[in-house]
């Protein structure tokens, strides 16, 4: 995981000793002069690869990696971010790793800067003849003028991007850096990469639209019909899982029905409900979002079961205020909740058994969980939605989620459900349904978010710290290094855009230092009210 990585790469000292196996006649001022030295002391180097040691704090240099990455289909390259270890055990200087690309051939011979760049043009087909033309007199002496002013702007051109200013010299690149030459640098990385991101979009585009049609008006039955998904489908509110990936359901586990959808969805619902071959005993709703909680008293009436939800979601729904326009108008404006309705306590009996009633704040501080210790299986609701979650809405306070987590990660699960339908299990009596059911262990997976979201409020408390604008701080939440970062650009900007900024990335990092008496942000409370 890479935030793993920045948080191992934190124990890395400030200064690092230039390291003994280097001495300087080895290496000289020349850009692109190439150097042949032994590497006896690098006992990983694999002899069929080129190790490139990229600078992690550089965005251009880790938009030319995610390329290599890219055109490298027959694993000739190694790419090595520069730390202490990985530099000295190859016998190479650290300040002039940090200034330049350095590549290291698999017979020894070390390739710098433009030259450096030219011999892994040379590796690949589709590059092959920049790495040729990059040689001639021209082009060479233009590429080592810009490698030149890269490294004499070397600590002006970072900003602790993606926590990986930590791994060397951090405190000269908070010293040096300013706004103006990183808001560049992030921009030039962003441009590499963006036929990556267009192409990474197109892919995700594609990949919606089959589950949404492999899943349309689906009903899902798992273990012997114990655990039922529905999957829940509207004219507007079809654009969600169309767009953005998220299917809207209704869980039925045991005879419990829980998040029943809104009421754009309630035709789908019923037809649905009309199919059963057991009954609902009971109607459950883990949190008060209006795509859970629009059908809870009708689905009551239509089966004639009771009716629960927590003490908070009943203060939240009795009224339901107003919904921004655009999720009114798309996932539909959910109506009060009407007695008669019971408060959930510490156990909801179901039809076999009973289920535990687990607070779980983070995604609203109203939220849920239902826990069935004889199964194993936690239905999550929203408190877990993916390890990579970044485009929240203004009433997410992240670190209480990170308490729920770290509560639900001592849990016996073998299986977890969310509440938009994708099931985390490796138990083989769960079949397998493309789009929905997800081979991976859940407590790994809900460990894999909880050192996320821990990594996340590292990089946010530093950059705040720092007197970081608030956009500063999102873009180090985002680095292009990461693959999460620019592979969901794409999606998260529509969302964005679509929601009027009501989703976005810049509300996670709000969702990090919000107070811990805002139940609903000001902001959200003035678009709720607002005619």
């Amino acid at each position: 995981m890479e935030w793993e990585q920045y948080s191992q790469e934190g124990n890395f000292l400030c200064e690092m000793p230039k390291p003994s196996a280097y001495t300087e006649p080895m290496i000289t001022q020349s850009a692109t002069e190439t150097v042949t030295q032994s590497c006896q002391s690098c006992s990983t180097v694999e002899p069929a690869r080129f190790k490139v040691f990229y600078d992690e704090q550089c965005e251009v240099c880790q938009a030319g990696v995610s390329w290599l990455r890219v055109l490298d289909s027959k694993a000739q390259i190694d790419p090595q971010p520069i730390t202490e270890t990985s530099v000295t055990d190859c016998g190479l200087p650290l300040e002039e790793c940090l200034r330049q690309l350095h590549v290291l051939e698999p017979d020894g011979t070390v390739q710098i800067g433009w030259g450096a760049v030219c011999r892994l043009a040379r590796l690949f087909p589709s590059t092959r003849l920049i790495g040729v033309l990059g040689q001639l007199i021209g082009l060479r002496w233009f590429g080592d003028l810009a490698y030149g002013f890269v490294a004499r702007n070397r600590y002006t051109l970072s900003k602790c991007r993606g926590g990986a200013c930590r791994v060397a010299k951090p405190e000269r690149v908070r010293n040096q850096a300013k706004l103006t030459p990183f808001w560049s640098c992030y921009t030039l990385g962003f441009l590499l990469r963006l036929p990556l991101v267009c192409w990474a979009g197109l892919s995700s585009a594609l990949e919606r639209i089959a589950t949404f049609l492999r899943t349309r008006q689906k009903r899902i039955e798992i273990l012997d019909g114990k655990l039922i998904v529905l999957i829940l489908n509207g004219f507007l509110p079809n654009a969600v899982p169309l767009l953005f990936g998220e299917l809207f359901t209704a869980i039925i586990y045991d005879g419990a029905a829980i998040d029943p959808g809104s009421p754009k969805m309630r035709s789908s619902l019923k037809r649905h409900i009309a199919k059963l071959r057991s009954p609902v005993l009971a109607v459950v709703a883990t949190h008060a979002h209006e795509e859970h909680v629009g059908n809870l008293n009708w689905l009551s009436d239509v089966v004639g079961a009771p009716l629960y939800v927590s003490s908070l979601t009943a203060k939240f729904l009795m009224p339901f205020k107003k919904l921004p326009w655009v999720r009114a108008a798309i996932i539909g404006q959910p109506p009060d909740l009407k007695h008669p309705f019971q408060l959930l306590e510490g156990k909801l009996k179901t039809q076999n058994g009973e289920l535990e009633v687990i607070a779980a704040p983070g995604h609203s501080d109203d939220h849920i969980v239902l826990y069935d210790p004889a199964e194993k299986l936690l239905l999550a609701g929203d408190a877990f939605m993916g390890t990579y979650f970044a485009t929240p809405n203004p009433d997410v306070d992240s670190r209480k989620w990170l308490a729920t987590l770290e509560q639900l990660s001592e849990l016996e699960v073998e299986i977890l459900v969310e509440g938009h339908g994708h099931i985390h299990t490796m138990r083989r009596d769960v079949p397998d349904f493309p789009g929905v059911v997800i081979r991976q262990d859940p407590k790994a997976a809900i460990l894999e978010k909880l050192e996320y979201m821990r990594w996340l409020q590292q990089q946010i408390e530093a950059g705040l710290s720092e007197g970081l604008p608030l956009r500063a701080v999102e873009a180090s939440c985002f680095p292009w290094s990461r693959r999460s970062s620019w592979e969901t650009c794409a999606t998260d900007e529509c969302i964005r855009l679509l929601s009027l900024g009501h989703f976005s990335r810049t509300e996670l990092v709000r969702s990090f230092v919000r107070g811990d008496q805002d139940l609903l942000p000001k902001v959200f409370e003035v678009r709720l009210h607002c005619d």
